[in-house]
């Protein structure tokens, strides 16, 4: 595998974190983009995974999603050390249970999750279009829920959490529809004879991760391993023979990667 330059977002703790250790404990050579809100959880981060045996490159960022200047940053830095992006991963995300009888705090609560989870997860991957277009095969690795599955939402037994879960679904159809403009990119420059102008298909997935051990579930005991939960983004990460289309939609359970439906 190809030497890559690997963005997660949310990574000094819970999923992110075990993204990066799992993968860098994979592949080495890569070099890690670690993004936390909070510099010194960053750096308590980086000195875990060193802890935890993580030989290859982490190079540390502040960033908060929600915040464009830190973006506009975080894009600055990265053309600047690395010249490209081959990997996205748009981790960050939040859970809120929006207020029964308070309507303007409930509006407040949907507001920042929207923003969070959906808006953000836009903006992010819009700023690193242009570095990932650099790159000879650019993924966008968003993280979903199995709460996004509108399919196993009306026919399963799962959590309710009716904002988080609606966040989610917006969020898989965000990756489908910048799956679809890009194939349609290509599509019509292929029809004019222009070719793609050197620009590579950007592939985007969605993936459920599964309910975790984590401080997001409030370290739910029946919970799977942050590592566990970390394999699916790890085997899109390392596809290089292109198995897995783009705009799909992945778990990674009973020891293989797995469709999830919409």
């Amino acid at each position: 595998m190809s030497e890559k330059v690997v963005l997660c977002t949310g990574a000094n703790q819970g999923l992110g974190f075990a993204i990066i250790q799992v993968a860098a404990l994979r592949y080495p050579t890569h070099k890690y983009i670690l993004c936390s809100r909070d510099l010194g959880a960053g750096q308590q981060a980086v000195q875990k995974l060193r802890d935890l045996g993580v030989t290859a490159a982490i190079d540390l960022v502040q960033l908060d999603v929600t915040k464009d200047e830190q973006i506009t940053a975080v894009v600055d830095k990265v053309t600047s050390t690395y010249g490209r992006l081959d990997v996205l991963i748009n981790n960050a995300g939040i859970i809120r249970l929006p207020s029964a009888t308070d309507l303007p705090a409930a509006r407040a609560t949907y507001n920042e999750i929207l923003n969070v989870n959906i808006t953000s997860v836009a903006l992010m991957t819009t700023a690193f279009t242009p570095l990932l277009y650099q790159s000879s095969s650019p993924k966008v690795i968003n993280i979903s829920s199995g709460l996004g599955s509108i399919q196993n939402s009306l026919t399963k037994k799962m959590g309710r959490a009716p904002a988080y879960g609606a966040s989610k679904i917006g969020m898989n159809g965000l990756t489908v529809h910048m799956q679809v403009a890009e194939n349609d990119r290509i599509e019509k420059e292929e029809a004019e004879s222009t070719g793609s102008g050197g620009k590579p298909r950007i592939r985007y997935y969605a993936c459920a991760p599964g309910a975790l051990k984590t401080a997001f579930t409030n370290w739910w005991p029946n919970g799977r391993s942050p590592e566990d939960g970390a394999e699916v983004v790890v085997q899109l990460l390392g596809d290089d023979e292109g198995k897995f289309e783009g705009g799909s939609y992945w778990e990674f359970v009973e020891g293989e990667m797995k469709v999830v439906p919409w």
